[in-house]
């Protein structure tokens, strides 16, 4: 569907008012900080009070998804080891 900006507008705010009713049920939050998207929720893990899902995009066109943070955190593990000359990788024995 095709819609002007006015009109967009208007279903923009019917689309998060339906949100909120969501977040309402669910109680959590979507929340948004340098781009990233996330779902905010209370915590009852000891020592938190509030804690996040991270949601993303496969980059393929394809809906909103969770993203494992597992995932996520292998990535980054990956990326430092990528950049570990092969001395350093021999003294951490990699």
């Amino acid at each position: 569907m095709k819609y002007t900006k006015n009109e967009a507008l208007v279903v923009a705010n019917e689309f998060i008012t339906e949100v909120n009713k969501l977040e309402k049920k669910y109680n959590m939050t979507f929340n948004s900080d340098t781009g990233d998207v996330y779902l905010s929720f209370k915590s009852n893990e000891d020592g938190k009070v509030w804690d996040n899902i991270s949601l993303g995009w496969k980059g393929d066109g394809s809906s909103i998804i969770v993203i494992e943070e597992i995932k996520i955190k292998e990535k980054i593990r990956q990326s430092a080891l990528d950049k570990l000359t092969e001395e350093e990788r021999e003294v951490l024995g990699l």
